[in-house]
C-alpha cells in the first residue's frame, strides 16, 4: 500500500507571495500584509513582480476599479450596503459618495435623454402606419408630440376645427 503524500512546508518566496495577492491591493498594502505574515518586502519588488506579470499577459493593468464604477456595479444595494461591501474589498468612501455618484448619473441620464429627444423630433405623416406598432398608439404619440411642439391650446383649436370639418362632411 502506497504511503500518503505529506504536504511539504516549503516556504513561499517573496515573488510568489506577491503573485498570490489580489491585483487590487496597492504596493503599500501588499508590503503591510507581507510584514504581518513575516516577510520583508520592498515596494519596488512589488512593482517589479507585477510588471513582469503584465508583460507576460498574466495581469491586466486596469485591474483597479474606480470608486464610482464600484457604486455603479451595485445598483440594487442600499448606500449603506455598498459602503460595507466596499470596505470589505479595501475601498474607502462614505454613504454620501454613493448618493453623489447616483445623483450625477441621474443628471447625466436626463441630459442625454433630452439631447436624444431634441435630436430626433417625431414628424407627423398622414396616412402612414408602422407595421411594428399599432396605428392608434402611433397616432396618439404623434398627437402628443405635435401638442408639445406647438402648445396645448393651439393643438386643441386645430383639433376642434378638424372635428367641425368631419361633422360637416358626415352631416352632408
Amino acid at each position: 500500500m502506497p504511503k500518503a503524500k505529506v504536504p511539504s512546508k516549503m516556504p513561499v518566496t517573496q515573488s510568489e507571495f506577491i503573485r498570490n495577492q489580489p491585483a487590487t491591493l496597492s504596493a503599500d498594502q501588499v508590503v503591510a500584509k507581507a510584514k504581518s505574515e513575516g516577510f520583508k518586502i520592498d515596494r519596488n519588488l512589488v512593482y517589479k513582480v507585477r510588471s513582469r506579470l503584465i508583460a507576460n499577459g498574466k495581469l491586466s493593468r486596469n485591474t483597479k476599479t474606480s470608486k464610482a464604477d464600484f457604486v455603479r456595479a451595485h445598483p440594487n444595494l442600499s448606500p449603506k450596503e455598498i459602503v460595507a461591501k466596499a470596505k470589505a474589498e479595501g475601498i474607502k468612501f462614505g454613504v454620501g459618495y454613493v448618493y453623489n455618484v447616483r445623483g450625477y448619473d441621474k443628471t447625466v441620464g436626463k441630459r442625454q435623454a433630452a439631447a436624444t429627444k431634441g435630436a430626433s423630433k417625431p414628424v407627423a405623416t398622414i396616412g402612414s402606419r408602422s407595421s411594428s406598432t399599432s396605428g392608434g398608439a402611433k397616432a396618439e404619440n404623434v398627437l402628443k408630440a405635435v401638442a408639445a411642439e406647438i402648445g396645448l391650446g393651439r393643438a386643441i383649436e386645430i383639433l376642434a376645427g378638424e372635428r367641425a370639418k368631419v361633422r360637416a362632411v358626415i352631416e352632408g
